[in-house]
């Protein structure tokens, strides 16, 4: 009797194999890879890693860039199940933090199951920055991009000798995100001449051998919050207008056409706001909005549509038992009806489970742990993207 050879029948049924296969979990396809030499090949395939990509968002995931008082960049990168970190907070994070390696480097954006770091040198006359790529799954990395050199001007050595850094002379937001239309991942430096006040915006595409300077000469933008915040092609920041600087404003920064906008912030009936910060929940740009009193949370439905703003909770810090306000107070996630707030104070993290449908506290847990100052979530998708 005629046989047919295994890797026959695997070929024969490819679309089975990856119709199957982009259902299950990062870990259980990591061992499927070493089945066959097809097998790896299906899984290592640009089809199956954007199919995969889709399908883990019904088993969603973030990212929690730790940051350290006084201090800008974030330094750890902890990895989480939405499920798992809400049903028990403390220990999934303490956990986590436990194995976890600090990292040297600058971490600033998940897009997609890749992370991006950020490295730089200064001297008297110029400062050079590269980025990397790094996927957790596979543990690779692109290894570092060209260097972007910006010079000083001639007068900088004097300058310098007042300020303990060069943030006087420039202003650097990073942005990380992925454009579907061309399949390429970019990053994206909005870059802020404190001498001219002009905005500038840099972009690096991965595996390019070189940056493009993609818009010159802008009116000065002032980042809040310097975190650049990846959704549907564009990079997006909080901050406002030389022009209009009583106004907060949405620097919306286009990945396929290389082009900006600026997305307007509902103006509320509020009084004394202290502090404001973006982020995304379920697929939506969120702004956070920290009055004298109430927390309060913002949904932009569409991103193409800046009217398109509605109220997804205001809730008393009372209610929130804070005795007293907190600038680090945002949400992590969401599932369901439930949202996870978290906020730090002298070493002191605090996890707080709120219940959108009753409109109540569910559960506080706390511990103490002096690394962390302040907390960013960004969407996560395990990923075998090649790099």
């Amino acid at each position: 009797m005629a046989t047919v050879s295994s890797g026959r029948i695997l070929a024969d049924h490819d679309d089975l194999i990856v119709e199957i296969l982009s259902w299950l979990p990062v870990t259980s396809i990591g061992r499927f890879r070493c089945v066959s030499k097809t097998w790896k090949s299906l899984i290592s395939g640009s089809y199956f890693v954007k199919l995969h990509v889709e399908r883990s968002s019904r088993n969603p995931q973030i990212v929690l860039m730790l940051r350290k008082e006084h201090e800008k960049q974030c330094f750890m990168a902890l990895f989480f199940s939405i499920s798992s970190l809400i049903e028990n907070p403390v220990p999934t994070f303490r956990a986590s933090v436990g194995h976890s390696p600090i990292s040297s480097r600058i971490l600033f954006g998940s897009c997609n199951g890749l992370l991006s770091i950020h490295e730089s040198l200064s001297t008297d006359e110029y400062e050079e920055h590269w980025v990397d790529f790094w996927n957790p799954v596979t543990k690779t990395s692109s290894g570092p991009s060209p260097s972007l050199r910006l010079n000083y001007d001639t007068d900088f050595q004097y300058l310098r000798n007042f300020w303990y850094n060069n943030d006087f002379y420039y202003f650097r937001n990073f942005g990380f995100g992925y454009d579907d239309r061309s399949d390429s991942y970019k990053v994206v430096i909005m870059l802020l001449h404190t001498r001219t006040l002009r905005t500038s915006v840099w972009v690096y595409c991965m595996g390019d051998q070189h940056w493009n300077c993609t818009l010159t000469n802008c009116s000065a933008f002032h980042t809040i919050d310097s975190n650049g915040h990846s959704l549907n092609g564009t990079v997006n920041w909080l901050g406002f207008s030389e022009e209009s600087r009583k106004k907060v404003q949405i620097f919306s920064y286009d990945l396929y056409n290389d082009t900006c906008k600026y997305l307007s912030v509902p103006e509320l009936p509020y009084k004394e706001p202290h502090a404001n910060s973006i982020g995304i929940l379920n697929g939506c740009l969120c702004f956070f909005l920290h009055e004298k009193t109430d927390f309060v949370v913002l949904v932009l439905k569409d991103i193409q549509d800046e009217t398109s703003w509605t109220q997804l909770l205001r809730v008393s810090y009372n209610r929130l038992q804070i005795n007293e306000y907190s600038s680090n107070l945002r949400i992590l996630c969401m599932s369901g009806d439930l949202l996870l707030l978290t906020y730090s104070k002298m070493g002191y993290c605090e996890f707080i489970i709120f219940n959108l449908k009753d409109n109540k506290v569910e559960s506080i847990e706390g511990l103490f742990q002096p690394i962390v100052f302040n907390m960013f979530s960004f969407p996560y998708a395990p990923t075998f993207i090649s790099l």
